[in-house]
């Protein structure tokens, strides 16, 4: 809010009105000194008149003279009391040394005596906004834009007041329409972003905050928005760049330091996050943000308790901050603590109901715990969050909702993971088994696996370009491949008892059959896996192969290494420390060519294996799977079973202690000794004497 300086609207002889444009001139123009002198020369003339008088307020205020400024502007009003400027401006200045009572007094004064006076109505309206009157100052910047529809700063305004209602879809277009009207005022697209962010649309919110930070590179907000937004797209790299430029501009902003140690989590770099958690708590001890970050950086830590009294310290210091409950929901998660998590995740989502991520969180847990219902509508928002789910191609195609598919046409979006698309491929028989036309976006290195497998499909790549010639005349329905389950998977009773739905290429699995059985002899060949996940996930999941031993140790036994990605430092250890060896194929990359690795799967007679892609691939082909799960597993294992119904193949060890792995892996062992059988001892020395003859 500035103050302002209008010349009198009425008849004046021309004399006066040649001196009050030299004074608005001087004035506008930044001249100060010049503006004053005419000023007094003005008033020698005419004494009282209050257009200089006013202007002598304004130079005072300008230059530091408060009380100089304030008695001016007061002598002006009391010339002449019916006029509206002087008013607005002894508002500005009441409001700016903290006397809003009084400031919001001269508005309403200001106003009454001009009633379509939008820079009073602007300023009133932001008095009421700053002291949560939001009705009544809604309705000031309403009749604000209506009376000047090009008033840029009419529409931010109401956006704001709007924003702090959270009714984000409305003040999306407000702020839009600000920045159309002025596109190079950078907290206009800080705005914009921030109400995108609010509405979980990062894509849009990440532009807006990057045309913010190219217009005002020294914009800390800009920048440190901007890093929340990529946090939220999974780009932890790029998060910690943007925030870092926000603490080098601005190293003494508590909230941003807390966002940069929230991104450093993402990033796996905890250490950091703790150190950047504490900066911020040293410039603001009672930041709940930062109290969260430190949360979430003890718990990537593994360090459950020191993070729970994080989580809470944040919920006492505000005891509405909807994000620390989620954060307390994860951690409860994990420890198993499911009722408590449910409540934290179910608390976070009243307090935001828009908070996605806390309805995944939470739909997640009711699928871990067979709650097909709620878990199935939670996991819908994992489409608004982080979790590389969907880009929904066309928003002009209707959402499919369990209608009847006979004879219409769907167009599935594969939209997570290798193991996922897997996995939710297991529905696209049912449709097409419904009479459906399925039009099927998924990860192109599935392609000929799934050609091959079912019969009727049309496959597209994840490339935009590949669906612009999907049209809405031509398809009836659009779905995320995950979104299906809620209508075909709705409990236990609907899962098909297939003996798998995808299969490899036989002569290919010949082919390397024949060359592991070169290898091994009539040996059982066995398919290993060992890690999965980033972050956290990996940490609990994977499993080294030195824990491996008892299983690696038997005699008789032909091991094939299936870990994707690079392992061969894992492989010397394991023929250094245990005497092992693991047989890796050159000719298979599961990375590069899943149909290759489909093969090599199909030509294992047991997969064992934690929870990662491989056991989706061996399950989906019907291969027998052995999976080894932590004792807090991920959703699609539920609780307390030893099958799966994704696939029938599979059989599942848990692990009974956080964190010991050797009773699952000692019964995986006894369980090999149990069910391959034979007399593996004069197995492993014949084997013993082909190898000794090569």
């Amino acid at each position: 809010m500035q103050p302002e300086s209008r010349q009198s609207g009425t008849r004046q002889s021309s004399p006066l009105t040649r001196s009050l444009q030299k004074v608005a001139s001087l004035y506008g123009g930044g001249d100060l000194r010049g503006a004053e002198q005419a000023c007094r020369e003005l008033l020698q003339l005419h004494p009282g008149q209050v257009d200089a008088l006013h202007v002598l307020g304004l130079v005072a205020w300008r230059r530091g003279e408060r009380e100089q400024a304030l008695e001016e502007i007061r002598k002006a009003i009391a010339s002449d009391p019916g006029k509206a400027q002087p008013y607005n401006s002894l508002g500005v200045m009441l409001r700016d040394v903290g006397d809003l009572d009084g400031a919001e007094a001269a508005f309403r004064t200001a106003i009454g005596l001009m009633a379509n006076y939008p820079e009073a109505l602007t300023n009133l309206g932001n008095i009421l906004g700053e002291t949560d009157r939001l009705a009544d100052a809604e309705a000031m910047h309403r009749r604000v834009v209506e009376l000047a529809p090009h008033y840029a700063d009419g529409h931010n305004n109401l956006a704001t007041v709007l924003s702090k209602q959270e009714r984000w879809d409305e003040a999306i277009p407000e702020c839009e329409i600000a920045v159309r009207l002025q596109p190079t005022r950078a907290e206009f697209h800080v705005n914009l972003g921030n109400a995108q962010s609010a509405l979980e649309e990062w894509n849009e919110a990440a532009a807006a905050f990057r045309r913010a930070a190219d217009l005002a590179p020294d914009n800390a907000d800009a920048h440190a928005n901007l890093g929340i937004a990529l946090h939220h797209l999974d780009q932890p790299e790029q998060a910690a760049a943007a925030q870092r430029i926000a603490t080098e501009l601005r190293p003494d902003v508590a909230h941003i330091w807390a966002n940069l140690a929230a991104a450093q989590v993402d990033w796996g770099d905890s250490d950091a996050a703790l150190k950047s958690a504490r900066k911020a708590l040293a410039l603001d001890p009672k930041l709940p943000g930062a109290y969260n970050s430190v949360g979430l950086a003890l718990a990537a830590k593994g360090m459950h308790e020191e993070a729970m009294v994080a989580y809470e310290t944040a919920i006492r210091l505000q005891p509405h901050y909807h994000k620390a409950y989620n954060s307390l929901g994860t951690l409860l998660h994990a420890q198993g603590r499911f009722s408590e998590a449910l409540n934290a995740y179910a608390e976070a989502v009243t307090l935001a109901p828009h908070y996605s991520e806390a309805q995944w969180n939470k739909g997640i847990l009711h699928l871990l715990l067979g709650e097909f219902e709620p878990g199935w509508r939670g996991y819908e928002h994992g489409l608004d969050v982080k979790r590389a789910r969907a880009y929904v191609p066309s928003r002009h195609i209707r959402m499919w909702k369990g209608e009847a598919t006979s004879g219409k046409s769907i167009l599935v979006v594969g939209e997570q993971g290798i193991g996922d698309e897997i996995m939710f491929a297991s529905v696209l028989l049912d449709l097409i088994e419904r009479g459906t036309t399925c039009l099927v976006r998924a990860d192109s290195r599935l392609h000929p696996l799934l050609r091959r497998s079912m019969k009727g499909l049309t496959l597209l790549s994840r490339d935009k370009a590949a669906l612009f010639h999907v049209e809405k005349p031509t398809i009836d329905f659009l779905a995320p491949m995950g979104s299906l389950c809620r209508w075909l998977r709705p409990n236990l009773a609907s899962f098909p008892s297939r003996p798998g739905y995808l299969k490899a290429d036989p002569a290919q699995v010949d082919t390397l059959r024949s060359r592991y059985r070169e290898r091994f002899g009539d040996r059982p060949i066995i398919g290993i896996s060992w890690r999965g996940g980033t972050g956290r996930v990996a940490n609990v999941r994977s499993i080294s192969l030195s824990a491996w031993a008892p299983i690696l140790a038997q005699r008789g036994l032909g091991f094939v290494n299936l870990q994707y990605g690079d392992c061969r430092a894992d492989l010397a250890t394991a023929t250094r420390d245990l005497g092992v060896e693991i047989f890796h194929d050159d000719v298979v990359d599961p990375l590069k060519n899943l149909d290759d690795f489909a093969a090599q799967t199909a030509a294992m007679d047991l997969v064992i294996s934690i929870d990662n892609s491989t056991v989706h691939m061996a399950g989906a082909l019907n291969v027998p799977v052995w999976v080894l799960l932590p004792t807090v597993p991920d959703w699609r294992w539920m609780l307390g079973r030893s099958d799966s119904p994704w696939y029938s193949s599979v059989r599942l060890f848990r692990q009974a202690t956080a964190g010991d792995w050797l009773p699952a892996i000692d019964r995986v062992a006894e369980e090999l000794r149990r069910t391959l059988g034979g007399d593996r001892e004069r197995s492993a020395r014949d084997q013993a004497d082909l190898d000794a003859s090569r």
